[in-house]
């Protein structure tokens, strides 16, 4: 499991595309987004953690612009799609359970374009 977590993190963390001249500190994404593992494979119940929650916020921060999200969301669009372990109504209804806005669907089969 924490092999898939890994994956799903670090793939994330590369494909982020930020303004030029920004840089996003991807280790501290990585460790962010950790606790939302047991979340999006159905392990912790109906809500995640808050400590999940607070990742979500800085996923949400770390990518101001439209290209940014697009890219973001096409590639958790595929992510999601590919690995089985990942409840897809977990993974999108994460921005509801944090209470942080959407910045882009989360989804294998989101609408990376809107």
């Amino acid at each position: 499991m924490k092999k898939v977590l890994v994956a799903f993190l670090t793939l994330l963390a590369m494909l982020l595309i930020v303004e030029p001249g920004q840089s996003l500190d991807f280790e501290d994404e990585l460790n962010q987004l950790d606790p939302c593992l047991n979340y999006v494979t159905g392990k912790s119940g109906d809500k995640p953690s808050s400590e999940c929650c607070k990742g979500v916020q800085a996923l949400k921060s770390a990518t101001p612009t439209t290209d940014g999200r697009r890219v973001t969301c096409l590639f958790l669009k595929r992510l999601v799609a590919t690995l089985p372990e990942i409840k897809d109504d977990k993974v999108s209804s994460i921005y509801k359970k944090c209470n942080v806005p959407e910045a882009f669907p989360i989804s294998k089969n989101a609408n990376c374009e809107t």
